[in-house]
């Protein structure tokens, strides 16, 4: 069995997010996806983010009728760092399982600089999911060549780029100390983000069709979003 691990803020979860999980089961890279809301995201510490049960309920209430969707509250604590929360769910789960960590684009670049990033590479495989404004083509930079053992032509990544191809595997070369592999994707394009949805509810805007309409009713009953606190996206 292969599981998906989709971390975030989740402040609040989307369709943006709900269709990138299950991009990744169609095509079969994944049969489970697991949503992992973030307690206390480190790096968030000094910016406010909506209490950890009203999130985690809305990825209750985003993923209940989705056989292929799961909800874990390994994060609910309090900060804890990607590669703990990786080697604490193979420690958990059996030998078997083969585990993948799904990120954004924008986040392989900045992954050199997470906590213990090579803990990470060699507990899973990476699912690496396009962004706005990022290219695929970066990762044959120098810096991303060597921390990721990678060694793949430059037509690949382009064609990934250009849209006449949307899946990409890339094994590690000669010398990595890992062998976990890297799968490039062309995701569904994402029209949306947490950071305007909390901005369309301070405003009264519409915001029909970008949330799960049982996450839509939670939010508005419970005025969630109707003050200030606009942070980056998760």
């Amino acid at each position: 069995m292969t599981i998906g691990l989709l971390g975030g803020t989740f402040d609040p979860i989307h369709n943006g997010h709900l269709a990138i999980a299950q991009d990744i089961v169609d095509r079969k890279l994944c049969d489970q996806i697991l949503f992992i809301p973030a307690g206390s995201p480190p790096h968030r510490e000094n910016t406010p983010v909506t209490p950890i049960e009203h999130r985690r309920e809305m990825v209750r209430l985003a993923i209940d009728e989705n056989p292929a969707f799961q909800l874990s509250d390994i994060e609910m604590e309090g900060p804890s760092y990607s590669y703990q929360t990786v080697e604490l769910i193979r420690e958990k789960r059996d030998d078997d399982l083969h585990i993948s960590f799904i990120i954004g684009l924008d986040n392989l670049y900045d992954l050199p600089n997470w906590r213990e990033p090579q803990r990470i590479l060699k507990a899973c495989d990476l699912i690496v999911v396009s962004r706005p404004g990022w290219d695929f083509a970066s990762i044959l930079e120098s810096r991303y060549k060597e921390f990721f053992h990678i060694d793949i032509e430059f037509e690949y990544l382009e064609a990934l780029d250009a849209g006449t191809c949307n899946e990409l595997k890339i094994h590690p070369g000669p010398g990595a100390n890992h062998s976990r592999s890297i799968t490039l994707l062309r995701a569904p394009s994402r029209n949306v983000s947490s950071t305007e949805i909390r901005a369309k509810l301070l405003r009264n805007s519409d915001i029909s069709g970008l949330l799960p309409a049982q996450v839509e009713s939670y939010i508005l009953s419970r005025r969630l979003y109707s003050t200030e606190h606009i942070h980056p996206e998760s």
